[in-house]
């Protein structure tokens, strides 16, 4: 009983550590979004010392806290105070650091490594810790992967005491701004407006043929951009959609690989595209706009492909859409809840016009906050914001540690000079093609991501690959783009489909089942990347009248490919040969050039030439 008791009170502390970081350290960012940034160094090492606490110290499922939980978080805390304290000391010995600052570095990048375990898992703490064994022994290895010896004093310097490492541009980002925005989507889940976009969504598509899935596509689109998950989107959305999709007989796997494939591509959705696109604004310097403009086509074929997916599968199957009357009324959706949209659209009027991701994202968090006040059913009372809070926190912790995570490997990177020569490799191993440099870096970035936040696997990609692309003449954007886009796959690629395994325990299908089925509604996924690398047009980077032609052909080819994966066309199945058919015409309108598209158009007419005569003929008989 005393045991019982003692561990009550543990967790209660821990409990109310918690609780007190998680606000803080949402009011901080909140703070200094309104008065201006503290100098880089400081702000970074408060923001990993907060959310990093929180992070350690939350309670998860089926694992107890312990004592090295407690040795983390007093670690996070002394490395905070010390640095910002002795900002002004640290910063004059640059370069001559003394015992106590290499200490106090060693604690941080234990307690990194320490903190990303628990938060993300070990594949990234695995790579971070054979960097840091590369970085001290790489010496050793013979040829042009060695380098020059460095002493611990000068590793951990690198590391931790200036913006070269853990406290790199990664964590810069989620420092400044993007927790900013990870606030912005808790306000607007607890005032309602994701159910809003569900209901929405449901009202528009759910009486259409397959209408769950098709409200399941359109839902998660909309709740993905703002959650920055893919599990937290198949969390949020799939509880009210797949039971809807099996209650119109959708088989339980597909009803989960819907929903895991439409929730994974919520990140690839314009606006605020998860937290992904500002970290790779931070890392590539590119604008945040321009990324975002970037993803607008990309982020379109996706979803086209899923929906005519769904589509033929329903016509194929003669799936119904559910009935009208048990389904949201679109116009009492908009009257309740329809103003929340305000701050979405005030945002994107603040990017277009230029405005910095900080200040768009402090004004999105605000314009929430009052917005809400316009209707009693959003209306958020105190206990809704510190909930906010909590949630913002927590959501904060999973891309905060991975980013200082990625800082070591970064570090790493920039110390030893590895990316170079990594990308030399990579260059080497492809013989010079670009098609096989690309092939390689698909294949890196499922199965580096399995598992991953999105965050964390675009990271790795970003700085141990993109070099080696941007090496072969890619551009920096499309690059990016590409391994961003690949590490997102990747959490629907088995083994490790971690949105597939949490869709299939909503639908109560089998795993592998379901990961399956979300390789065959997303194969077109997989080949959006390659249309824009060969078509920069799709990424809004070529000239009018070539970026139309470029986009009457690729959705014409995400079309007839979902065709060909289907085997249904209109209303009639389609023979072998014609499937073959329809998927070299896919293929060929999906590479970019005249002569391509012309074989394309050409494959087509004779592939569906046939099934278009007797759809035609049943038409007049009706």
């Amino acid at each position: 009983m005393d045991s019982m008791s003692k561990t009550d009170r543990i967790n209660r502390i821990a409990d109310t550590i918690v609780f007190c970081c998680a606000i803080l350290a949402c009011m901080y960012h909140l703070g200094t979004g309104v008065f201006g940034l503290l100098t880089a160094f400081k702000q970074r090492a408060i923001h990993v010392a907060l959310i990093g606490t929180v992070a350690v110290l939350s309670r998860k499922e089926g694992r107890k806290r312990n004592i090295f939980d407690w040795f983390c978080t007093a670690g996070l805390m002394a490395v905070m105070f010390y640095f910002v304290l002795f900002y002004e000391d640290i910063m004059s010995r640059s370069g001559s650091y003394n015992s106590t600052d290499i200490f106090v570095g060693g604690i941080l990048i234990v307690s990194v490594l320490y903190m990303t375990y628990r938060t993300v898992g070990w594949p990234i703490v695995i790579i971070a810790l054979v960097a840091l064994a590369y970085t001290k022994y790489g010496h050793l290895i013979p040829g042009s992967l060695g380098h020059k010896k460095f002493t611990w004093t000068r590793i951990i310097s690198h590391m931790t005491l200036g913006t070269e490492g853990i406290f790199g541009s990664p964590i810069g980002a989620t420092a400044t701004f993007v927790v900013l925005f990870i606030i912005m989507a808790a306000f607007l889940d607890k005032s309602g407006a994701g159910m809003f976009f569900i209901n929405s969504a449901l009202a528009l598509t759910g009486s259409r043929r397959g209408g769950p899935a098709k409200s399941a596509i359109v839902a998660s689109g909309l709740f993905g951009t703002i959650s920055g998950s893919s599990v937290a989107n198949v969390v949020g959305t799939g509880t009210f959609t797949i039971p809807l999709m099996k209650s119109t007989n959708f088989e339980p796997e597909v009803a989960g690989a819907v929903e895991a494939v439409a929730s994974t591509g919520g990140q690839l959705m314009p606006p605020i595209m998860g937290a992904g696109a500002f970290v790779m604004s931070e890392v590539t310097g590119i604008k945040y706009f321009t990324i975002m403009k970037a993803a607008i086509i990309p982020a379109l074929l996706f979803y086209t492909a899923l929906y005519f997916s769904i589509d033929l599968y329903s016509a194929k199957r003669g799936l119904k859409g559910e009935v009208k009357s048990k389904l949201p009324n679109l116009r009492e959706e908009v009257k309740r809840s329809g103003h929340m949209i305000i701050p979405l659209v005030l945002l994107i009027v603040m990017l277009v016009m230029g405005y910095s991701a900080l200040r768009s994202g402090l004004v999105g968090a605000l314009g929430v906050l009052i917005t809400c006040m316009f209707r009693k059913n959003t209306r958020m009372g105190l206990k809704k914001v510190i909930d906010a809070f909590q949630d913002a926190a927590r959501g904060a912790a999973t891309i905060t540690t991975a980013c200082a995570c990625a800082g070591i490997i970064m570090g790493t990177m920039t110390l030893t000079g590895l990316g170079l020569k990594f990308s030399s490799v990579i260059i080497n191993c492809s013989m010079g093609s670009t098609f096989l440099a690309l092939v390689l870096t698909m294949v890196a970035a499922l199965v580096l991501g399995m598992g991953l936040p999105t965050v964390a696997s675009y990271l790795m990609l970003s700085i141990l690959i993109t070099p080696a692309l941007v090496d072969l003449g890619i551009s920096v954007l499309a690059a990016h783009m590409f391994v961003f886009y690949y590490g997102l796959l990747s959490s629907i690629t088995p083994p490790v489909a971690v949105a597939s395994f949490a869709a299939a325990g909503i639908a109560k299908a089998p795993m592998g089942k379901t990961s399956m089925e979300a390789i065959k509604l997303g194969i077109t996924a997989f080949i959006v990347p390659y249309m824009f690398i060969y078509g920069p047009e799709l990424l809004l980077q070529g000239d009018i009248p070539n970026t139309v032609l470029a986009l009457i052909t690729s959705f014409g080819g995400v079309y007839i490919l979902a065709c060909s994966m289907q085997g249904w066309v209109l209303s009639s199945p389609l023979t072998k040969w014609q499937r073959a058919a329809a998927l070299a015409a896919a293929i060929t309108l999906i590479v970019p050039g005249i002569l391509t598209d012309v074989v394309g158009i050409a494959l087509a007419v004779a592939c569906f030439y046939k099934p278009y005569r007797i759809w035609k003929t049943a038409k007049r008989k009706i």
